[in-house]
């Protein structure tokens, strides 16, 4: 009863949320100038999205860049979901995944000291990070379909801009190769 009858905590979570859209709104101004291929960024405005229930819990979400076709993937997604943290994740699949594997595959060493790890989950949308989704390397080019993502704890809120434009940028460094 306590809850329900004080909107503060609402309005907390709320404010939360607006903070991380104006985060990733600044994110994705500042990640527009950094050089990209034109052909992954071309008439590709950033994409900002919010919902409430990813595994009942609110979320916020930057594609940029951002392909998705039906055959064909080509994403880096950066997420903030409550209660665990943000993440940064490149997802490819088609002829983006047969492009991109061999320059990731070796830039592995690369990757892992910047935090990533290799999803391995079968279903291409699972965005948690655990023992049962993310991990080594040794799982590469099991799917039809490719995520290698990095975490950023939500203890270091304070850091998270720099942080994740951190890791933004050692993608977009593969992808540039």
């Amino acid at each position: 009863m306590r809850l329900v009858t004080d909107p503060a905590w609402i309005l907390t979570k709320n404010s939360i949320v607006r903070k991380v859209v104006n985060l990733f709104a600044g994110l994705s101004a500042e990640w527009r100038r950094i050089p990209a291929p034109e052909a992954l960024v071309a008439g590709r405005e950033p994409k900002i999205s919010k919902g409430e229930k990813y595994k009942g819990l609110p979320w916020v979400m930057l594609d940029y860049p951002r392909i998705f076709g039906r055959e064909d993937v080509l994403a880096i997604r950066t997420m903030f979901w409550w209660g665990h943290s943000f993440h940064v994740t490149l997802h490819l699949k088609g002829r983006y995944l047969r492009l991109y594997l061999p320059v990731i595959m070796e830039r592995r060493d690369e990757l892992t000291a910047a935090g990533f790890e290799v999803g391995f989950s079968e279903d291409e949308w699972e965005h948690e990070h655990s023992v049962d989704t993310y991990g080594g390397w040794e799982r590469l080019g099991e799917r039809d379909f490719l995520k290698i993502s990095a975490r950023c704890d939500l203890n270091r809120w304070a850091e998270s801009q720099e942080i994740l434009t951190g890791k933004f940028m050692v993608l977009m460094g593969i992808l540039g190769s």
